[in-house]
């Protein structure tokens, strides 16, 4: 009697430090993945970043409208220098549903992406985002920063900060 309740105890505890081996090693490995798929947005965010605070976009005067301009080709937020940001085309952000915006940022990726921007001057007095909401489950998430200043109708320069998120659509969810 002895012997069978030592190997049914014995068989419990390898059953057990098996099952834990085995989960252990699953999250291990999703972790690298997840990191390592975040770790391939970080350029491509990056260059987001750079188009959007150091190009003028095309045409120049995407801000008016679709209705002046067409669809443009491409959209940037500076107003001709690079970091100074044009409050017309910051707002002008508001006419770009999510899918619409990733395409003008030049990311035609076919839903395997989400993309955020969002825009803060640091007094508070502007703040806009753009694109889709960032979701809390999210693990890969790639955050650009970049500091600029904003250039109001007025002619008054306010310090902002313009960050550009970007995750994968399909990995890295809890």
């Amino acid at each position: 009697m002895a012997f069978s309740v030592d190997f049914a105890a014995a068989y419990t505890v390898l059953a057990i430090l098996l099952v834990c081996t085995f989960f252990t090693a699953t999250n291990i490995m999703s972790a690298g993945l997840t990191a390592g798929y975040a770790g391939e947005l970080d350029p491509l965010a990056g260059r987001i970043g750079d188009v959007l605070l150091k190009e003028p976009g095309e045409p120049s005067d995407w801000h008016m409208g679709p209705q002046a301009t067409g669809s443009p080709a491409i959209i940037g937020l500076s107003d001709g220098d690079p970091n100074i940001l044009s409050v017309y085309k910051v707002d002008g952000l508001y006419m770009f549903n999510a899918s619409a915006l990733k395409k003008a940022v030049g990311l035609d990726d076919e839903g395997q992406y989400g993309l955020r921007i969002e825009i803060d001057s640091l007094d508070g007095t502007i703040s806009r985002a753009a694109g889709y909401p960032l979701p809390p489950d999210t693990m890969d998430v790639c955050k650009s920063r970049r500091i600029a200043a904003i250039k109001d109708q007025d002619g008054i320069y306010r310090e902002a900060e313009v960050n550009v998120y970007l995750w994968r659509k399909d990995v890295g969810a809890r």
